[in-house]
């Protein structure tokens, strides 16, 4: 792309018209009309008739929810997706066990110099005393 040259608003305009009608083609696709479903005009008294939509569950406040007579249509999960999933699940759960066991050895490791510290300040101690002790 020149940065010299102007941008024309035909090119602009086509472009934002296409982003548009792509997007409407995605909202349409993900929503269609839920189909009626087959039942005999006549209803036999041993099997009740079930309403032709079906029950929609609640949906949390905030969230767009699906008009009535509309089927939310989910597209299977693609398997490099699922791959994708497990691994960061894997992942996120050794960072997890990596995370505690790095601690509980930062711990051992602390209690060990506090140790070696409290050793070598008795030891300079009684260095210190047996030093300066009188001689006989």
């Amino acid at each position: 792309m020149d940065l010299k040259k102007p941008v024309r608003p035909t090119h602009v305009a086509g472009a934002l018209a296409a982003v548009l009608t792509g997007l409407s083609c995605a909202a349409a696709f993900a929503q269609t009309p839920a189909t009626p479903s087959t039942q005999s005009t006549q209803a036999t008294p041993a099997t009740p008739a079930t309403p032709a939509t079906p029950a929609t569950p609640a949906t949390p406040a905030g969230a767009q929810g699906v008009p009535p007579g509309m089927t939310q249509i989910e597209p299977p999960k693609d398997p490099l997706v699922e791959r994708r999933e497990a691994r960061k699940k894997a992942a996120d759960e050794y960072k997890a066990t990596k995370k505690t066991a790095k601690g509980e050895y930062k711990q051992d490791v602390n209690a060990a110099k506090q140790e070696r510290k409290a050793e070598n300040q008795a030891a300079d101690a009684a260095a210190r005393q047996e030093l300066t002790a009188p001689k006989q």
